[in-house]
C-alpha cells in the first residue's frame, strides 16, 4: 500500500508498507535509474523523511 508519493525536482518517492507492515521507500530519478535501499522503518514518517534526505544528497541540496 503506497503511503506518500512525492515528487521533488523531477525525482520521484515512493513511500510504501511491505506485507510485514514495515515501511519502506524507492525512488526513481529524472534519467530512469531507481534507487531501493534494504532498510525498513517502523513508521511511513521516517521512511519520508529517509528519501526527501536521499534525493537531497543526490542532488546537492
Amino acid at each position: 500500500m503506497i503511503e506518500h508519493l512525492i515528487s521533488i525536482s523531477g525525482s520521484i518517492l515512493v513511500v510504501y508498507r511491505t506485507s510485514e507492515g514495515d515501511y519502506r521507500y524507492e525512488i526513481v530519478f529524472w534519467d530512469g535509474s531507481y534507487y531501493q535501499p534494504d532498510e525498513l522503518y517502523p513508521l511511513a514518517h521516517q521512511a519520508r523523511v529517509a528519501g526527501i534526505k536521499s534525493i537531497k544528497t543526490v542532488i546537492g541540496y
